[in-house]
């Protein structure tokens, strides 16, 4: 029995599929299936049932599952003990949503390069409840996603909540004027309902006591921002995210009768990954994730 021969055993019964598992530890699915004939060979039991259309794990796979993350967590406690923390190192997948990656991500990416030089970042950009599909298949090791996961293989710790407003084109508003009294003349231009942040338009919606009310629908902040621009519509971001948009005159915050809420930001990972870098990452972007910072786009 090696470690590697558990480590492909546990990402295979962790993830949603053979390939992912393969993808996660860099090696085809071929070198994956060898390490876990091996393991069941040296164990004498099958840990794969492999006469299902999709491989599931035997009653000595689920037996052997919470100790091969327990040694696998034990061998990385000695490297972080034997070695300098920088010389944490392999490959980090995680996920964050289009406001953080236009913002802080980068700033975020510069200081785990700074700390850790030999550990490989590797982010995605996706909306929430992608994200979080990701997750649990095993495809990332964490994401900062727009809302609290209540799945039960999933864990997450609230980070940093943000602040919305309204903003419209400048040519399409004048001083005084409410985000309410433009919904006369205009659509609203939203994220679509696997944003986390269209749930504060949907608050909003409800407190307002309107529901028909035409909105124009994008999976991408970056189009929403121009389509804004252009006098198409009113829009929500967060607070300071525009900054250089409304510095041109180009945009302009409008006041509302009644405030956006907060959205709340959560650090996600899966519960049973007790390797020591998660917690060392999840602090530094509790550091770094600032909503505030301004569009780099622009």
């Amino acid at each position: 029995m090696t470690l590697k021969q558990l480590e492909a055993f546990y990402w295979a019964a962790t993830c949603d599929s053979f390939s992912i598992a393969a993808s996660r530890l860099h090696l085809s699915q071929s070198s994956l299936s060898k390490r876990i004939v091996e393991l069941e060979e040296s164990l004498g039991k099958p840990l794969f049932d492999r006469t299902l259309r999709r491989s599931q794990l035997t009653v000595e796979g689920r037996a052997l599952l919470p100790h091969a993350r327990q040694l696998l967590a034990h061998a990385e406690q000695v490297a972080s003990m034997i070695k300098a923390e920088e010389n944490l190192r392999g490959v980090c997948r995680f996920g964050v949503g289009e406001i953080a990656a236009s913002s802080w991500l980068p700033r975020f990416v510069s200081h785990v390069k700074q700390q850790f030089p030999a550990l490989s970042l590797e982010p995605y950009v996706e909306l929430g409840q992608n994200l979080e599909a990701k997750l649990i298949a095993g495809e990332v090791d964490f994401a900062m996603i727009a809302m609290q996961s209540v799945h039960s293989q999933l864990s997450s710790q609230r980070l940093v909540q943000v602040e919305f407003v309204w903003a419209a084109a400048s040519a399409i508003t004048s001083d005084g004027d409410y985000a309410e009294d433009l919904l006369k003349d205009f659509p609203i231009i939203s994220l679509d309902k696997s944003a986390g942040t269209r749930r504060i338009l949907d608050c909003w919606l409800k407190d307002q006591q309107r529901k028909h009310l035409p909105i124009i629908t994008s999976n991408n902040l970056s189009t929403m921002a121009g389509l804004a621009a252009a006098g198409l519509g009113i829009s929500y971001f967060p607070k300071g995210w525009l900054q250089p948009l409304i510095k041109k005159g180009i945009l302009r915050v409008l006041p509302s009768r009644t405030p956006l809420q907060g959205l709340d930001y959560y650090f996600h990972w899966r519960t049973d990954d007790i390797r020591p870098y998660i917690s060392k990452l999840r602090d530094l972007m509790a550091s770094d994730a600032d909503y505030t910072t301004s569009l780099l786009q622009l």
